[in-house]
C-alpha cells in the first residue's frame, strides 16, 4: 500500500503537477489506507506562520480560521508540532490546553483527536505539518506511524520542488539588478491587459538619459546604483509589480484605473520628480535625468501593442523636444514624427 502511494505521488511530482492537487491526492489516498481518519497538510512560511495547503475532507471555514496563525507552544497539534519540531498527539482536542487558542467551531463534532507531525527539508527546517484527525479519543497506532513517516517525506519533496519552481519562475521574469519585472514579464502583462483589463489604463516609457555618462565617468558600479535608485523611486509612486526594466536604461510603468484618481499626467510627473532624488556615490551627488513618453487607452479602444507604439512615439517626441520632460501621446503626433523620419 505504501509503495503504491509513493509511486502515485512521486509520479505526480515528476510530471510537474501543481502542489495542491498533489497534496489533495496524497490525503485522499492515505484516508483510504487508514479508514476513520481525516488528513491535512499545512505549510509554514519564513515568518513562522501556518497556511492550509490540503485538507479535502475538512470544512473550508475551519481551515480558513487558522490561515496565517503563528506557530507556538499552544497552537493546536499542528502549530505546536511545527514549533517544537516533533510530533504532537492530542487525544481530546476539545479539552486539551494545547488547543485553547484554536477556533474549532467549524470542526465536525465527530473529529475528537489530532496527531500532527512536522515536515522537514534537507536542512531540518520545518516546512509544514502532516496531521491525522481521529474519530476516537486516541493516539497513533503503528501502521499510522509508518504511513506518516512516508507521507512527511513525500510532502517535503513536493513542497521543496514547488518552491524551486516558484523561484525559477521568479528569476525568469525578474531583473536581477533592480528587482523589477523584466521584459518577458512586461510582454506577458501587456498581453493580459489587451484581453482582460477593464476601464482605462496607460503606459509610461522611461529613458534614463545620463546612465551612459555616469558609467563612463564613475564606472558601472555607480551606474548600477543609479538604476537601483531609479527602480526604488518609481516603486515609491506606483506598485512595484507594475514597474518593469525592459532594457539597459529603459523602464516602463503600467498605470491602471486605481492610479487615475490623481490623473495620468500627475502620476507621470510624480515619477519624474521622484527620479530627481540624488544618490551619493563616493562623495558625489548624482542625479538621475529621465525622459518619458506615455499613452492611454479606454476599454474597447486600441490594443496593447498600439498603446506601446504610441508611448514610443511620445517618448521619441519628448527626446526631440529636449530631454528631461514628459510627453503624452495625442492624435496626430505619430503623423508628424513619421513624416520627419521619412
Amino acid at each position: 500500500m505504501l509503495l503504491r502511494l509513493q509511486n502515485i505521488i512521486l509520479e505526480m511530482i515528476a510530471r510537474g503537477e501543481p502542489l495542491k492537487p498533489t497534496m489533495d491526492r496524497l490525503c485522499l489516498e492515505v484516508e483510504a489506507i487508514v479508514p476513520g481518519t481525516v488528513c491535512s497538510v499545512l505549510t509554514v512560511d519564513q515568518s513562522r506562520h501556518v497556511h492550509p495547503l490540503s485538507a479535502p475532507n475538512l470544512p473550508a471555514a475551519y481551515c480558513a480560521g487558522f490561515d496565517g496563525a503563528p506557530i507556538g507552544p499552544n497552537m493546536g497539534s499542528c502549530g505546536t508540532a511545527a514549533f517544537r519540531g516533533k510530533p504532537v498527539s492530542v487525544p481530546d482536542l476539545r479539552t486539551d490546553p494545547l488547543w485553547a487558542n484554536v477556533d474549532i467551531r467549524h470542526l465536525p463534532r465527530e473529529l475528537v483527536a489530532c496527531w500532527s507531525s512536522p515536515i522537514f527539508d534537507a536542512r531540518q527546517h520545518v516546512l509544514g505539518t502532516f496531521a491525522f484527525y481521529f474519530q476516537r479519543h486516541r493516539g497513533p497506532i503503528e501502521i499510522e506511524q509508518e504511513v506518516v513517516a512516508a507521507c512527511t517525506q513525500l510532502c517535503a519533496i513536493a513542497i521543496e520542488r514547488d518552491a524551486q519552481k516558484i523561484e525559477h519562475d521568479r528569476l525568469a521574469f525578474t531583473d536581477t539588478l533592480t528587482g523589477l519585472a523584466n521584459r518577458a514579464e512586461f510582454n506577458k502583462v501587456m498581453t493580459a491587459l489587451q484581453r482582460d483589463t477593464p476601464g482605462v489604463w496607460g503606459l509610461l516609457l522611461i529613458d534614463l538619459d545620463n546612465l551612459k555618462k555616469v558609467n563612463d565617468a564613475f564606472g558601472h558600479a555607480c551606474g548600477d546604483r543609479l538604476l537601483v535608485s531609479a527602480a526604488e523611486s518609481i516603486a515609491s509612486v506606483v506598485p512595484r509589480e507594475r514597474a518593469f526594466r525592459i532594457g539597459g536604461d529603459e523602464l516602463a510603468v503600467i498605470v491602471q484605473p486605481e492610479d487615475r484618481g490623481a490623473g495620468f499626467v500627475e502620476v507621470a510627473e510624480k515619477i519624474l520628480n521622484a527620479l530627481k532624488r540624488p544618490i551619493n556615490y563616493l562623495g558625489h551627488a548624482i542625479v538621475c535625468s529621465a525622459t518619458m513618453g506615455g499613452a492611454v487607452v479606454a476599454a474597447g479602444g486600441a490594443d496593447a501593442e498600439s498603446v506601446k507604439r504610441n508611448a514610443d512615439l511620445a517618448l521619441y517626441h519628448a527626446k526631440d523636444m529636449g530631454r528631461g520632460r514628459f510627453v503624452l501621446y495625442e492624435e496626430g503626433l505619430g503623423t508628424s514624427i513619421t513624416r520627419r523620419l521619412a
